[in-house]
């Protein structure tokens, strides 16, 4: 019942962000312009990365908002929003590639990185591969010793190519998932289960990676786990906690990925460039 209560609170939380004025005029309408007019006044390329950083915060929390009252097709706004943010960090490095050969500095935040690739992997992102390889590339002395979703995620990362996990020590509270990665369906499942009460708290306490607010909802780290397993044909745990049995998890996005006029435009220029 306390897990409940706090889903409870969590989801009244998200909707309130996603339905407040302020929100919807700043983070949406506003980037909106922003990346319209982008287009054609190169004074505004800078502002690129950062506008589709938010105009994609705000398309997921809207998007997983109506999935949880209901309406599967939140889920192509939500996919929309994953494409926006991942979109972002890919024209982030990009454009430090260019300034500065050689450069040592992440251009985006590991938590950044790691919620989106967390979220491609759940939600079936067909564009992450770029961002995969990336992700994959940071150094280690980029991940500090507190890091542990961030380098959980790099060691899924690795699963899903094939790669032996080499289970770091670094990786906290993670860790006895992948210790367990071939055990018994029903090991696993209370493993990934612990790591969903974790979530729980700190999406709770709007503290750590689980205070953006898409995420404090959507069990990502746990669908992203799924996904792999499901990528390597390996047997589905299942996952006995609250946080699985919301409309986010219960209904399933319908249909091939959706478009996106703005995702469109941003992923040709990648390319071309």
């Amino acid at each position: 019942m306390r897990d409940q209560s706090r889903i409870t609170s969590l989801a009244r939380s998200l909707g309130e962000w996603a339905d407040r004025p302020a929100n919807a005029r700043f983070l949406r309408e506003e980037q909106e312009k922003v990346l319209t007019d982008s287009a054609s006044q190169p004074r505004l390329r800078p502002q690129v990365p950062i506008a589709a950083w938010m105009l994609g915060t705000w398309h997921l929390g809207h998007g997983f908002t109506r999935v949880l009252k209901g309406d599967a097709r939140g889920f192509d706004e939500a996919r929309a929003g994953q494409a926006l943010r991942r979109c972002s960090l890919l024209l982030r490095q990009r454009h430090q590639s260019s300034r500065r050969r050689g450069g040592t500095d992440l251009p985006f935040s590991l938590s950044q990185a790691t919620l989106t690739v967390l979220l491609g992997l759940a939600l079936d992102d067909p564009g992450a591969e770029p961002l995969y390889r990336l992700v994959e590339s940071i150094p280690d002395r980029k991940i500090g010793g507190s890091d542990h979703l961030e380098r959980f995620t790099r060691e899924l990362l690795a699963l899903r190519a094939g790669r032996r996990s080499t289970v770091p020590a670094q990786l906290g509270p993670y860790q006895e998932v992948l210790l367990h990665w071939h055990s018994e369906d029903r090991v696993l499942a209370l493993r990934l289960a612990d790591v969903l009460d974790l979530h729980l708290e700190q999406a709770g306490a709007h503290s750590g990676v689980f205070e953006d607010p898409p995420c404090r909802l959507y069990p990502v780290e746990v669908l992203a786990c799924i996904k792999v397993r499901q990528w390597l044909e390996l047997p589905i745990p299942k996952v006995e906690h609250a946080l699985m049995f919301t409309n986010l998890v219960t209904m399933k996005p319908r249909g091939a990925w959706p478009s996106h006029r703005i995702v469109t435009r941003l992923e040709r220029e990648l390319t071309l460039g």
